[in-house]
């Protein structure tokens, strides 16, 4: 719907069958199988993957891997890509009494061993330390020379790259401080380094060097790149699906781990806040753009610096955020691949974008953030 006209847009303009469609996954290491579950749920209901897919560090990789199988297979891959990074670590106390329960002093410290685990030894199907930090292109723990070996395995590049649904990845020039974006719509040929380069969070990894760039994760820039859908051209209705790994809202911290893990929180799920807001006051002033251009004259309307200013489509942006349950590892959640663990932030996600897709069913329960502009906010919680 156009901004400035309203009543004289409906009357004119064609209806599209349905919204253009996009799906942002966020970063956050380990909490990238709530994302994974969320898709599932996603295809399930919606019958296959929206056009456009994007993300940045593990919601690059878990967007490679739905843009890179085929309709049908890509919730299996995801799936495959999950339980090869899990790891147990209390392997005899699972052999001998099963699974951890699913709260309590037990499972907390299940949950803080497998942190501690993955920090000390790394993932070895993932990311492996390394022996000289100080040495290499840039000091860091981890090396992810693993992770681009194993991605061939469950992506098919030529796929990625020429297939049906779009890919936006994005990476940070470490010299520059940069975003850079690599979107297979644009032409861009995207491999493993790049999805290593988008996933290498400094100090903790090293950065990945592509296309004579330096590159590093892409959540330091944007841990959601929504921006780059708002700000795309197009026609029609749109319509946003943002899965937030990092929770804006939250609890009071009662320790020390629970404070840096809040400051986390923070730090990457107010960057997703802030490009809403800028885009607010976008769509503000391009309502107030469309009521004087009301009293141009018709032909001064169509010139095309103004007409490109008014063209602009109705979004609706829906935000996923994952809440961590309280017996998560605090701090270390995001290094948390315990088989337990994961399990249940893909049963999450898959409750969350259940309720996503309820909210998306009641177009009037949106909050209107501008003329044009509304927003479904949605807190996915664990059951635990």
């Amino acid at each position: 719907m156009d901004m400035h006209h309203p009543n004289l847009a409906a009357e004119t303009a064609p209806v599209p069958a349905d919204p253009r469609r996009a799906l942002v996954l966020s970063g956050g290491i380990a909490l990238g199988a709530f994302e994974a579950g969320a898709y599932a749920a996603y295809e399930a209901a919606e019958g296959g993957a929206p056009p456009w897919v994007l993300g940045a560090s593990a919601g690059a990789l878990n967007a490679a891997i739905i843009a890179g199988n085929a309709p049908g297979q890509r919730v299996a891959a995801l799936r495959r890509f999950w339980e090869r990074a899990a790891t147990e670590p209390m392997p005899l106390a699972a052999a001998i009494f099963g699974p951890p329960p699913d709260a309590g002093l037990w499972r907390r410290g299940y949950n803080q061993l497998s942190a501690m685990q993955t920090l000390l030894l790394g993932n070895p199907v993932l990311f492996r330390p390394r022996l000289m930090p100080e040495f290499g292109p840039a000091a860091s723990l981890y090396e992810l020379g693993p992770l681009m070996r194993l991605l061939p395995e469950f992506i098919d590049f030529d796929r990625l790259n020429g297939g049906e649904v779009r890919l936006t990845i994005t990476a940070t020039d470490v010299e520059t401080g940069e975003r850079v974006a690599f979107d297979t719509a644009a032409g861009a040929r995207i491999g493993p380094e790049h999805l290593a380069a988008s996933s290498a969070l400094l100090p903790l990894f090293t950065p990945v060097e592509v296309e004579g760039r330096l590159l590093a994760d892409g959540g330091i820039s944007t841990n959601a790149p929504i921006d780059i859908v708002l700000d795309a051209p197009g026609t029609g209705p749109l319509q946003c699906l943002v899965v937030e790994l990092f929770a804006r809202s939250g609890r009071r911290p009662a320790s020390l781990s629970a404070a840096v893990a809040r400051a986390g929180d923070l730090a990457f799920g107010n960057q997703t806040r802030q490009a809403l807001e800028s885009r607010v006051r976008e769509y503000r002033m391009r309502a107030l753009i469309g009521r004087l251009a009301a009293e141009l004259p018709p032909e001064r309307e169509r010139e095309a610096e103004l007409a490109a200013l008014l063209a602009h489509a109705e979004a609706t942006v829906v935000l996923l955020n994952y809440h961590a349950a309280e017996d998560e590892a605090g701090a270390g959640k995001v290094f948390d691949f315990s088989r337990a663990t994961l399990a249940d932030r893909w049963a999450a996600g898959e409750r969350g974008m259940h309720e996503v897709l309820g909210r998306l069913r009641e177009p009037a329960a949106a909050a209107v953030l501008a003329p044009g502009l509304l927003l479904h906010e949605v807190e996915a919680r664990s059951a635990r």
